[in-house]
């Protein structure tokens, strides 16, 4: 068996010689279907299948949420806490075996013109035992580092800071560290790839008590502030239900809320559950890999429909070697033998590709994504090996069943390299499965692409264009109150900047950082929707307004005559003053909001309530500001603005209520980042680092499912395309060879070229419309199935059906165009003397 192998391989590779063109292409075809699919492989199976690596029994670690829910409206999830939330779940032994509270942020590391960005995980002390990870080199920090109110100043280094910055050097641990100006001992390095309990990147691993040694005192006790994130692994005997039963019921005893709202513990696992197919991550991962398969399948029956019209070429050779006695078996041996070699070619060169296209799919679409060490995942290598195993063994099989149906003693007495054509009705079928998958990949494309232009081009009430959100990190500890007057002086440094128009300090913006405090209204014992959604809260400049095109619809907006010490003002919008005063108009009415100096007692109910009132002089336009899809609780989301001077008093002291800068821009952003940057930097005494991205960094994650499937889908079928205008040209040219001597009679009984060439045109386009049809008919019928990815899109949509059929007639008849310029060039004494 294995000498026969062995020959049938030579064979094979001889026969694949002769014709390197020919071997060339087909390996190319694989190579790209093969190699575009092994990286979306590896990049979906990361994203969405996999838990973040280097976690032991990820299926045991679970991350903890809280749910509220009310007597009305939909249940909100809460995926932060207060750090005494976490410490109630840290209580529960019985049900977890290790808990850990997690905040990722950022920090400046270095000094002076040194100064670098690092992304930063604080954890607390049972942070790697909860994942189940050891590490590279040196330890990880324990409870005991962890200590509060400061903690060890001690750092965790991920392996690829570990390589890049300090070139793996073993004498790293024990180094200082300098970072947000403190110096930090390195005591260990993190393995490979490993980047927490997330996939996005992580430098740096420090106590989360270390990382908020710079917060306000008592941090630990406030029930108010929700800081950190909660992972945890389960106890061995626990199960996740009984688990979360115990977290409810613990978070319920500190419970203060009225019972309008319940409020329940949710574990989330690390592992998607993808079994069930009705996890979001599953649905995305099923349609990628559908597409992935049609693609393969286009690529496979372009592959047979090449080796089917390469068999018919060499008819008269094989029947010759039957009519010697070669036996069908070995035929087909033969026959598998070289599209498999071409296969497992294909799949090396695809395997080595998709490292490539792996990496510009992350880069492209999913930047918060880290990169990965890893040269291929396992996973998806054995893939690619079945894949091409597969492919190979179809493409070979297909043209060999084709042959053995063949009349030896016909093709005996046929002339060398020609035959009838009436054999044909295959590869016209495999050129009409290419076209149907083609058309479902293009309108597929199209209703993405729509999805993406309309979801970008809606109205949110506010522009991003032009817009810059600056964040600075202090290097050295400073009070509140300077680092409040540190934005008030960095603002005036950039608005000098040559390409600024405008700038001006924020506390919460939308898609950004959010300010939440207690509101109260005269009259109302709670807000109307309580339970469902707490008012959002803007502190705003006149500036802010103006930048943000914030749009009066009744009243006033803010001046500078809005200052502490003047009377207390306040702008809602259209829908809390429809939902708070309906059918009345809310200029004049009064709002209280923040908490009492004193602190307050949660048995007293709304803190807010006693506070001083604040008028309401104007009421603006709506705008989103969490979500990009206008539904349930963001369509009556309501939202209100105060002066920024006149920021409810923060419940904690030494809290910064302005957390930002909004910058807005002449012409593109991304050329005034630098510039910001340097201009505050440059020009303060107290070493900061601005970070400095454009506003619509904030909205892209939201974007990414629609500009992922816009892209993959685009990408697949523009490759689809290409692979399938190949088979039809092989086809187109194949006929033309066929009906050679047709021709030349059609030319010499008076025939024009330009007849011939629409001859030509409409085989090939008869080739391709019954693909057309059968694919659109596809697509309606899979309408329903991706509806709910879409985006104020139909599936249906008319314009997206002829679009698609354009493209395809418009790359048929251009596939069609050189064998018709050809067929146009014949000489017909030449085609007339052919062999018949």
């Amino acid at each position: 068996m294995l000498e026969s192998l062995s020959r049938d391989l030579r064979y094979a590779g001889r026969s694949l010689r002769r014709e390197p063109t020919f071997a060339a292409g087909i390996v190319f075809t694989f190579a790209l279907a093969i190699g575009t699919n092994a990286a979306m492989f590896g990049l979906v199976t990361r994203l969405m299948l996999s838990p973040p690596p280097g976690i032991r029994q990820a299926d045991r670690v679970v991350r903890v949420q809280l749910e509220r829910s009310g007597r009305t409206g939909e249940p909100s999830v809460l995926s932060t806490m207060s750090y005494p939330a976490f410490r109630a779940f840290d209580a529960l032994t019985g049900a977890f075996s290790a808990v850990a509270a997690v905040r990722r942020d950022t920090a400046a590391v270095g000094r002076g013109a040194e100064l670098t960005q690092a992304a930063v995980v604080q954890a607390s002390g049972k942070y790697f035992t909860a994942l189940g990870t050891t590490p590279q080199r040196g330890r990880f920090f324990g409870p005991t580092d962890d200590e509060l109110p400061r903690g060890a100043l001690v750092v965790v280094l991920s392996y690829a800071y570990w390589k890049s910055h300090f070139a793996g050097d073993n004498a790293t641990v024990g180094r200082t560290l300098v970072i947000d100006g403190d110096p930090f001992t390195v005591i260990g390095v993190a393995p490979r790839d490993f980047t927490g309990d997330d996939i996005a990147p992580a430098d740096l691993f420090i106590p989360l008590a270390a990382g908020q040694r710079r917060a306000a005192l008592g941090w630990w006790r406030n029930e108010h502030l929700n800081l950190v994130t909660v992972v945890a692994r389960l106890a061995d005997r626990s199960t996740p239900q009984q688990a979360a039963a115990m977290s409810t019921a613990a978070i319920r005893a500190r419970e203060t809320a009225t019972s309008e709202a319940r409020i329940a513990a949710r574990l989330d696992a690390l592992v998607p559950d993808t079994a069930s197919g009705q996890s979001p991550q599953a649905k995305i991962a099923l349609w990628l890999a559908g597409v992935s398969l049609i693609v393969l399948l286009i690529a496979t029956a372009n592959v047979g429909t090449l080796l089917l019209l390469r068999a018919a070429r060499r008819r008269r050779d094989t029947a010759v070697r039957v009519a010697l006695g070669a036996a069908h078996a070995q035929l087909a041996r033969q026959a598998v033998a070289e599209s498999v070699l071409l296969a497992f070619a294909g799949a090396a060169v695809g395997v080595l590709l998709s490292r490539w296209f792996g990496e510009v799919l992350r880069a492209m679409l999913l930047p918060n994504i880290a990169p990965t060490e890893t040269f291929i995942d396992q996973r998806v290598l054995v893939g690619s090996v079945v894949a091409a195993t597969g492919v190979g063994i179809a493409a070979g099989v297909i043209p060999y069943l084709h042959v053995r149906r063949a009349n030896v003693s016909v093709d005996l007495r046929s002339g060398a390299g020609h035959g009838s054509s009436g054999r044909f009705g295959f590869q016209s079928a495999l050129v009409g499965v290419q076209v149907a998958l083609c058309t479902l990949l293009l309108i597929g494309a199209g209703l993405f692409v729509r999805s993406l232009q309309r979801v970008q081009n809606q109205d949110l009430g506010f522009s991003t264009a032009e817009l810059l959100y600056v964040t600075l990190d202090f290097q050295v500890h400073l009070p509140a109150a300077d680092q409040r007057l540190a934005y008030e002086a960095a603002v005036q440094r950039v608005k000098v900047v040559t390409g600024v128009s405008d700038a001006s300090v924020v506390d919460a913006i939308p898609f950004g950082p959010h300010h939440i405090p207690p509101i109260s209204i005269p009259g109302m014992s709670e807000m109307p929707g309580a339970g469902v959604q707490i008012p959002l809260m803007y502190g705003a400049t006149p500036s802010y307004l103006k930048m943000m095109g914030v749009t009066l619809r009744q009243g006033r907006l803010f001046t500078d005559a809005d200052r502490r010490g003047t009377q207390l003002v306040v702008l809602v919008n259209e829908t809390m003053a429809r939902t708070v005063w309906p059918g009345e108009s809310a200029i004049g009415k009064c709002v209280s909001a923040g908490f009492p100096a004193g602190g307050f007692d949660p048995d007293l109910g709304n803190p807010a309530a006693g506070l001083p009132c604040r008028e309401v002089v104007g009421v603006v336009r709506d705008s989103r500001a969490r979500s990009l899809r206008p539904n349930g609780v963001e369509e009556k989301l309501m939202q209100y603005y105060v002066p920024i001077e006149q920021i409810p008093p923060p419940p904690m002291p030494n809290f910064v209520d302005v957390n930002g800068i909004l910058v807005r821009t002449v012409g593109d952003a991304g050329r005034v980042a630098g510039p910001v940057q340097r201009a505050i930097q440059g020009g303060t005494v107290v070493p900061v680092f601005a970070r400095v991205r454009a506003y619509q960094d904030l909205l892209d994650p939201q974007l990414r499912s629609w500009r992922l499937g816009a892209t993959l889908f685009t990408a697949f079928s523009a490759l689809a395309l290409g692979i399938a205008s190949v088979g039809l040209f092989a086809v187109v040219s194949y006929l033309f060879t066929q009906r050679t001597q047709e021709i030349g009679i059609r030319l010499a009984l008076g025939a024009t070229r330009s007849l011939i060439w629409q001859m030509v045109v409409r085989d090939a386009l008869r080739l391709v419309v019954v693909g057309i049809a059968v694919g659109c008919g596809a697509a309606i019928v899979a309408g329903p199935a991706v509806r709910g990815m879409l985006f104020q899109t139909s599936p249906w949509e008319p314009a997206n059906l002829a679009t698609a059929v354009a493209v395809l007639l418009t790359v048929s008849v251009g596939a069609a165009l050189r064998p018709a310029w050809r067929a146009g060039r014949v000489d017909p004494l030449i085609a007339l003397r052919s062999e018949a």
